[in-house]
């Protein structure tokens, strides 16, 4: 099976072909000038592959499905495009949804690496300090005698537990983390971590506001492409992974099919909050839907984007003062004798 190009990739193919579909230019000397401007790669294959498809006479989208080197999502919306008559408009569309998720996945990478490294140097601080240092405070103390010595040993232990808690504790995470980085290498992987995004109460907020945007954009391009609001609808509801975003769009298609319309449909489920329910409602009445879903396609992208930064930022002194609180109580346990000690000595 072939690899697919990454989101930039589809991004940069889409945004190349739009510009030249405008100026008034034929899809397959486009596609030329696209393999002749390009250099060697699989984005250059990918390019080769869909000119040569596309000279045989098959149309653009079948071409690009044909090619497997693109998503499934990119040659279905090419396909709607080229049946409205509005290739252009859904390939500059597409542009824009792929350069998104490609700025969105880089974030989500983020907000797994970083904290993976972290608890990493973590795990060695408080290596370092169970196996190395911990060895010779038990030294000093087994070198006493008396009541002291047995107050300094049960302080120990007491080290001993708190700093093999916390190491174990941040082993497991880091190697929860880096399973994650490798299940998101494959797509069964990637719907096995969206399902614990979903139900892990830190990510639950981020990733549905992720879902919500991600089918908006998706919604925004069918209309568009000159679909139907109903086909439009049934098409965007298949790409949404959120189960219970998922449910709820199931039952506004329900209330479609009924005879609502779509807007009608969203305000009624509740769907999104009742501003943006509303704007629907204002842009079907006024005949500016589409306008309306491409507006609530960037403000939920943006809003999408700050929930994220928001949980990537607050993940750095959540596992530093864990890994803070960890190494002192850690050192107190073992530090409160020596001060005994001391004390008696002086």
């Amino acid at each position: 099976m072939k690899k697919q190009l990454s989101s930039i990739a589809a991004s940069v193919f889409c945004e190349n072909m739009a510009m030249m579909l405008s100026a008034g230019i034929p899809v397959d000397e486009a596609l030329s000038l696209l393999c002749e401007d390009s250099e060697q790669g699989a984005f250059h294959e990918a390019a080769q592959t869909v000119y040569r498809a596309v000279m045989t006479g098959v149309p653009l989208a079948q071409a690009v499905r044909e090619c497997g080197l693109f998503p499934q999502y990119m040659s279905d919306m090419i396909e709607a495009g080229e049946l409205a008559g509005r290739t252009d408009s859904v390939l500059r569309m597409l542009s824009v949804y792929y350069e998104t998720q490609h700025r969105l996945g880089k974030k989500l990478k983020s907000a797994v690496v970083y904290p993976a490294a972290l608890l990493l140097l973590m795990a060695v601080v408080l290596g370092i300090l169970v196996f190395q240092v911990l060895p010779v405070f038990t030294g000093v103390y087994a070198s006493l005698a008396g009541s002291m010595a047995a107050s300094a040993y049960s302080y120990i232990r007491v080290a001993y537990v708190v700093g093999g808690i916390a190491l174990g504790a941040v082993v497991v995470l880091a190697l929860f983390l880096l399973a994650g980085l490798l299940l998101a290498r494959t797509e069964q992987g990637k719907t096995r971590l969206l399902n614990l995004f979903e139900k892990f109460p830190l990510t639950a907020g981020a990733y549905a506001q992720l879902a919500q945007a991600q089918f908006v954009t998706a919604l925004a391009t069918f209309v568009a492409s000159g679909m139907n609001t109903d086909l439009s609808m049934e098409r965007a509801v298949q790409m949404v992974q959120h189960k219970a975003l998922h449910e709820k769009l199931n039952c506004a298609m329900e209330k479609m099919a009924a005879g609502n319309s779509l807007a009608q449909a969203f305000y009624e489920e509740k769907i999104f909050e009742p501003l943006y329910n509303r704007m629907l409602l204002s842009g079907a009445r006024s005949g500016q839907l589409e306008n309306v879903l491409e507006r609530l396609s960037k403000v939920f992208s943006a809003e999408a984007d700050t929930r994220i930064e928001l949980l990537i930022g607050n993940i750095e002194p959540i596992l530093s003062g864990l890994l803070t609180l960890a190494v002192g109580l850690t050192l107190l346990s073992v530090m409160l004798p020596l001060v005994g000690i001391l004390a008696a000595v002086g």
